[in-house]
């Protein structure tokens, strides 16, 4: 239940505020007094979308704040536009999303403004119409369908790719047996061309490397006075007096070491000398293989490793091609098991839905007959079509709001006052449903007057024995229903408009309603019949 609103700078509003009651609220005015503002302004506090044009003029921002209570628990909702573009929500101070504070205030408040009556009229919208008036056993199962839906199309994505790739790759198929035939014959190994290079290098300059390693050979172990022969006689001779000194004998060990060592190092030498041969075939062989991969290396540029690489990758296309028809089938398996699921969750939401149409054509008819269509009829008209996420059903609204007139869609046969009151007993249904503690309308009273506007102002007393009811409206026998009574007035002060809202006292309340009967001219006569109709409505 809204307690209080408070608006600053909003439009035409400066400062103001009402305070409402349980009940029956209405709210008057001149046409341009402010009406449809205060609308917008208790819209946008409960999450609709804002722009800058709503900040009042000369303002910074604009401040909408209500204050009320949910489940059974008080709540402060702010909302601040600013005229830069920025908006801040609040719950209960705390700073929220706009999209947090719109899903908090769907249990708090429902609006009817005056574009609802056209969505009605669109038979796309009456399938959520319909579900709007569900139980939780409903919509689980709704979230189910929703669910086995996305799987479904996921599978059915897997294998559209998966056919899009096999005409690709088919396509393909001789590109990559040439490219791995290609790279099998190479037989790469990694690192083989650094391995090339240098043995390359070693055969070209075969000649200078066997002379030089030769005489550094003799130079150390050949030559009649080599350094291993000299260096075994200073260690002969250092032996002999190694008992005299520790640190001699030490240095004679070292030395010793070195003579090893040295030995060692001329051994591999040797070998050296013995395998160094120039073979000018052997040298174009090697130069010729290394040629093979640097062709393949710039053709593909990459290394070697990269070229192996690929030609896994050719590998594993190839087999995907030869195995194309067995990944098919299990893809298609998938799919009809998650399309068989669906289809069962789509049985099931259609049968409940149906039976839930039952049911809400039995009181829409009953609401339709208290709201003066003594002789109306309303159907729910199902079709199928494929199974989306909201299932098979293609639902529209029927009525015949004459005896013997068949039933015919909403849009075709339905007057402004008809619509208006369809959807009253719709809203009137689903407020039920929900269990909204606040229902906003605003102009309910398109299209209809007389007795009819009396029979709605009734149902809209009723309603409000349920809910918190805010009812802007024009029509006089509405008014004189109001529990509570309201009146927007817009005056000009120092050359700015500014929007006031007021709550009226009895007296008040049949001066309004006097002046709804009679417009500017209120008589004593339309003072009493304004008296009259009150009293009437109680």
């Amino acid at each position: 239940m809204i307690d209080r609103i408070e608006i600053q700078n909003f439009a035409t509003i400066s400062k103001t505020s009402i305070d409402l009651t349980q009940g029956l609220n209405i709210i008057t005015g001149e046409t341009g007094a402010g009406k449809s503002v205060l609308v917008q302004a208790i819209s946008i506090a409960l999450g609709a979308r804002a722009d800058t044009s709503f900040v009042r003029t000369g303002n910074d921002k604009a401040i909408i704040q209500i204050a009320g209570e949910i489940d059974n628990e008080e709540v402060i909702l702010s909302r601040e536009v600013y005229a830069t573009g920025k908006s801040i929500s609040k719950i209960n101070s705390t700073l929220v999303t706009l999209n947090a504070l719109k899903e908090y205030c769907a249990k708090f408040a429902d609006i009817h403004g005056q574009y609802d009556n056209q969505a009605l009229l669109n038979s796309d919208n009456h399938i959520n119409i319909l579900d709007s008036f569900n139980n939780q056993v409903f919509f689980n199962e709704l979230s189910y369908l929703k669910t086995a839906f996305i799987k479904f199309k996921a599978a059915e994505n897997e294998f559209t790719a998966l056919l899009n790739k096999e005409t690709e790759t088919k396509n393909k198929k001789s590109y990559y047996e040439f490219e791995l035939s290609y790279i099998d014959n190479l037989n790469l190994l990694i690192d083989e061309d650094n391995e090339l290079k240098d043995k390359i290098s070693l055969l070209s300059n075969s000649e200078k490397i066997f002379s030089v390693v030769n005489t550094a050979y003799y130079t150390i172990h050949e030559n009649e006075n080599s350094l291993l022969t000299e260096l075994k006689s200073s260690i002969n001779s250092l032996d002999s007096i190694s008992g005299f000194s520790s640190q001699i004998e030490k240095l004679n060990s070292e030395l010793g070491n070195i003579y090893y060592n040295l030995e060692d190092v001329s051994s591999e030498l040797r070998q050296i000398t013995s395998s160094v041969t120039y073979s000018e075939e052997e040298l174009n062989n090697l130069s010729g293989r290394l040629s093979l991969i640097e062709d393949a290396k710039r053709k593909y540029n990459k290394t070697i490793e990269e070229i192996i690489e690929y030609s896994e990758f050719l590998k594993s296309e190839l087999l995907l091609i030869e195995n194309f028809a067995v990944e098919k089938e299990r893809l298609i398996a998938i799919k009809e098991q998650q399309y068989k699921t669906l289809a069962e969750s789509s049985d099931k939401v259609s049968n409940m839905r149906q039976k839930l149409a039952s049911s809400l054509e039995t009181r829409v008819s009953r609401e339709l007959e208290a709201l003066n269509f003594p002789n109306s009829e309303f159907k729910i008209n199902f079709l199928k079509s494929n199974i989306s996420e909201t299932g098979q059903d293609i639902v529209e609204f029927l009525i015949s709001t004459n005896p013997g007139e068949p039933l015919k869609p909403l849009v075709k046969i339905a007057s402004g006052g008809e619509i208006s009151r369809v959807m009253l007993a719709l809203k009137g249904i689903l407020g039920d449903s929900i269990n909204v503690p606040t229902m906003i309308f605003d102009e309910i009273d398109t299209g209809i007057s007389g007795v009819t506007a009396s029979i709605v102002g009734q149902k809209l007393k009723e309603l409000s024995g349920k809910h918190q009811i805010i009812c802007i409206t024009h029509l006089p026998q509405i008014a004189a229903c109001g529990n509570t009574n309201f009146s927007i007035v817009k005056e000009n002060i120092e050359n700015k408009s500014h929007t006031f809202i007021r709550k009226l006292d009895n007296n008040g309340k049949v001066s309004d309603i006097a002046r709804l009967l009679g417009g500017s001219n209120v008589s004593n006569i339309t003072l009493e019949s304004a008296k009259e109709l009150i009293n009437s409505a109680n």
